[in-house]
């Protein structure tokens, strides 16, 4: 199907980019619509824009959940509507929704105007990059989720120690403790907006002991994206080499093989010189079988050996006799 780019053709793709450039002008176009200068000097052209984008990306909805009875778990009608709820579906619609209840209602809002830049969310779709982060993110939920959960009990704590050393002296910022979770909040993550500040000596001891818990909390959550990032690409990288090596199975890469990969290596966001490299190191380490006659028995002998490390020398005669 061309808008899952199934056969990577020239159609494919220039389906795949102009969708990609439509979504990125349309949220730049709400982006600039918030400054009413800009907004009345230029109405004409934001108006035209978000009705030819209204106008596609509803085609392309309706394309989408159509069509989706080509997977085999969306079959039929039911399938279709389950389709309807997957996250990305989900995303399609509420990226027309808002615009389309613009046209029917006479008053300007803004949220519908802010809604407008669900359509961002689009781009992981389009862009590998952010396929990518959403396949670390689904790695590594259940240890993020961890992180959030232990930074959360620290924050309640935080601003309960806050509460009872700085709440008589400061009722107005730490007079309760939903007051004090703001400047716990600001203060484990390492911001520190500086609005709430603990005056007497207690407290500024409880702060300091709190702002350094704050530091090693704050770069957990960055560790394990990075480390995620890094296992995610690693672990593509080895699907792809385990493809290659099975196409190197008969010694040869042949042009409908080689078609397959370049396939293969877009859809995990592997670089062309990535690819290159391991096809290159799996042709170089290749061990095959090479079938010789002894010369001097005439008896058939078989030897194995890396593609690029055999060297057969033909020996001279010994003629010092």
């Amino acid at each position: 199907m061309i808008l899952e780019r199934e056969t990577h053709s020239f159609i494919d793709k220039l389906v795949h980019y102009s969708l990609m450039i439509l979504i990125l002008l349309t949220v730049v176009a709400v982006i600039l619509e918030s400054d009413s200068e800009i907004s009345k000097n230029h109405q004409m052209l934001f108006m035209v824009l978000e009705y030819i984008s209204i106008s596609v990306f509803t085609v392309e909805y309706f394309l989408r959940v159509w069509s989706s009875s080509e997977n085999k778990k969306y079959k039929h009608f039911k399938g279709k509507i389950r389709y309807m709820m997957t996250p990305m579906a989900v995303i399609d619609l509420l990226a027309v929704l808002p615009a389309w209840f613009g046209l029917f209602i006479s008053r300007d809002m803004m949220i519908l105007r802010g809604l407008r830049l669900i359509r961002v969310f689009k781009l992981t779709r389009y862009s590998r990059s952010m396929n990518l982060l959403l396949s670390v993110l689904r790695q590594e939920s259940a240890n993020i989720f961890s992180v959030f959960f232990v930074l959360s009990i620290l924050i309640i704590i935080a601003a309960t120690g806050m509460h009872i050393v700085e709440g008589s002296s400061q009722p107005d910022a730490f007079g309760s403790i939903p007051k004090s979770i703001w400047w716990a909040t600001v203060t484990l993550t390492t911001v520190g907006y500086g609005d709430m500040v603990p005056i007497s000596p207690e407290g500024k001891i409880f702060g300091m002991i709190i702002l350094m818990s704050g530091i090693g909390m704050a770069a957990l959550p960055a560790g394990i994206l990075a480390s995620g990032f890094t296992k995610e690409i690693t672990r593509r990288k080895e699907k792809f080499r385990h493809q290659v090596i099975t196409y190197f199975a008969d010694g040869v890469l042949d042009k409908n093989e080689r078609k397959n990969l370049r396939k293969l290596a877009h859809d995990l966001s592997i670089s062309n010189q990535d690819a290159k490299s391991v096809i290159w190191e799996i042709k170089r380490i290749q061990l095959k079988v090479t079938e010789l006659i002894c010369p001097h028995c005439q008896i058939p002998i078989e030897v194995e050996h890396y593609s690029d490390h055999i060297k057969i020398k033909k020996h001279k005669k010994n003629i010092s006799n």
